[in-house]
C-alpha cells in the first residue's frame, strides 16, 4: 500500500527507477559477470574464527529477507504524522540514499570481490537467495547498510521513529550472520561506509550504540561468544577509521582491509 501511495506520483516513480538501475548494474549484473567469468575480479574469502560462535538458524530466513519492505514500512508512519507531501519527499529521498549506498559499495566490489562459507541449504527461500545471489559481495554489507540508513534517517525525520526502527534494524543485521549469508567482518565495513554515505547524521556513538544491541538478547549466541562478536566489530569499526583517516573517500580503507586477508 504505502509503495502504490507513493509510486503514483512521477517524481518517485523516476527516483524508484532510478535505485532498480542501479541495483540490477552494480548488483546483479557485476556479480553475475564475475561468477560467469565475463569480469576477471579476485575474490576473497572474509570469513573469521567468530563466525562458527554463531549457528545456522534456517528460520531467521524471514528476517533477512525483510530488509526491503523494513525500508518502507516507516514512510506509512511518516505520511500519518507529516502528511502525504512529506511522505513523498521522504521517499525520494531515502531510495535516492539507497542507490547510493549500491553505488558506492560497488566501488569496492569492482576491485574485490568477496565471499563466506555458507551451507548448502537449498530449501524453501534459501533455494531463490542461492539462484539469484551468487555471494560474491559480502564487504561491505549492503544489507546492514541499508537498514541502518534507515534508522538513521527516519531518526532524523523524527526521534520516536528511529526508536522504533533501531530494533528492527539490529534484528537483519544479526540475521545475516544467523542465515550465513555474511560475515563478523562484513558488518564494521558497512558502518564505516555508511558514516561516510550519512556524514554528520551516523556518529561513533550510534556505531557503539547499534553494535552494543547486536545478540543482547539472543539466546541463539551464548553470552560470552556475543560479547566477543560485539568486540570484533566495535574494533574492526575502529580501525578502519584510524586507517581511512587521511582518505578522500570510504572504499580505500575497505580495500586495504580486504588485501590484508588476502
Amino acid at each position: 500500500m504505502v509503495a502504490v501511495q507513493v509510486l503514483r506520483h512521477p517524481d518517485a516513480l523516476a527516483a524508484a527507477l532510478r535505485l532498480v538501475g542501479t541495483v540490477l548494474r552494480d548488483f546483479f549484473v557485476l556479480q553475475f559477470a564475475a561468477r560467469l567469468g565475463l569480469r576477471r575480479i579476485p575474490v576473497v574469502s572474509v570469513d573469521h574464527p567468530l563466525d562458527a560462535t554463531v549457528p545456522f538458524r534456517p528460520e531467521s530466513v524471514g528476517v533477512y529477507l525483510d530488509f526491503i519492505a523494513f525500508w518502507i514500512r516507516p514512510l506509512a508512519d511518516v505520511r500519518r504524522r507529516f502528511g502525504a507531501s512529506a511522505q513523498l519527499r521522504a521517499a525520494i529521498a531515502f531510495m535516492d540514499l539507497v542507490r547510493r549506498c549500491y553505488a558506492e559499495a560497488a566501488g569496492v566490489y569492482r576491485q574485490t570481490l568477496s565471499t563466506t562459507r555458507r551451507p548448502r541449504h537449498l530449501k524453501g527461500r534459501f533455494l531463490t537467495i542461492h539462484a539469484f545471489d551468487p555471494h560474491l559481495m559480502c564487504v561491505p554489507s549492503l544489507h546492514v547498510m541499508i537498514v541502518v540508513a534507515t534508522w538513521v534517517f527516519h531518526r532524523r525525520l523524527d526521534a520516536d521513529l528511529g526508536a522504533r526502527v533501531f530494533p528492527g534494524a539490529a534484528a537483519i543485521a544479526e540475521s545475516v550472520l544467523l542465515v550465513k549469508q555474511h560475515s563478523v567482518n562484513c558488518i564494521p565495513a558497512a558502518l564505516y561506509a555508511l558514516g561516510h554515505l550519512m556524514p554528520g547524521d551516523l556518529s561513533e556513538a550510534d556505531v557503539e550504540a547499534f553494535v552494543a544491541a547486536l545478540f543482547a538478547d539472543d539466546a541463539a549466541v551464548a553470552p560470552s561468544d556475543a560479547a566477543a562478536i560485539r568486540e570484533h566489530v566495535w574494533s574492526l569499526w575502529q580501525s578502519l577509521q584510524a586507517d581511512g583517516a587521511n582518505d578522500a573517500t570510504w572504499q580505500p580503507a575497505v580495500l586495504r582491509f580486504l588485501a590484508r586477508l588476502a
